[in-house]
């Protein structure tokens, strides 16, 4: 009865040989890249994102304030040089992205609706980043197991 050990556990499995250990360390090492690789490019995606909505927002509030003086009779005098009328001497935030509008399309862009998150270009910006950066993960990883894989072709496995 003394030849029973119920506590001990089977025969470990076999020890990895050298070629499987590069391998599997190199997986490990790609893992961790492509992880690194995909935070950094999530966060790059949404803020260019949420920028490109803060642009879009400064942008339509220019175009408000543009034509609200517009409306009340102000003129704007010509720039310099050029036929389109001078924005900045309104005192309005954000007129320089409407520097070569006519008074009418700064106009047309105020009595649009106001931009949200998904009517601008925000949404399709999202999903290419989210897109290349889970290629770029994958490909990081598969570049890593690739080394590995090359690696473990020059080991001697006795």
């Amino acid at each position: 009865m003394t030849d029973l050990q119920p506590h001990r556990y089977p025969n470990p499995p076999a020890p990895l040989t050298a070629g499987a250990r590069f391998i599997r360390g190199f997986k490990r090492i790609g893992a961790a890249a492509a992880i690194l690789v995909a935070l950094i490019g999530v966060g790059t995606t949404v803020v260019i994102a949420v920028d490109n909505y803060n642009s879009t927002q400064t942008s339509y509030q220019g175009a408000k304030c543009i034509s609200g003086l517009a409306r009340t009779g102000y003129k704007f005098p010509k720039k310099e040089y050029s036929s389109y009328p001078d924005y900045s001497s309104g005192g309005c935030v954000g007129y320089y992205r409407h520097s070569y509008n006519t008074l009418a399309e700064v106009i047309a862009i105020a009595d649009a609706p106001a931009p949200s998150f998904l009517t601008t270009e925000a949404p399709t910006m999202l999903g290419w980043g989210f897109l290349i950066t889970g290629l770029l993960a994958l490909v990081t990883y598969l570049v890593f197991w690739a080394i590995g894989w090359l690696c473990a072709g020059f080991t001697r496995d006795a």
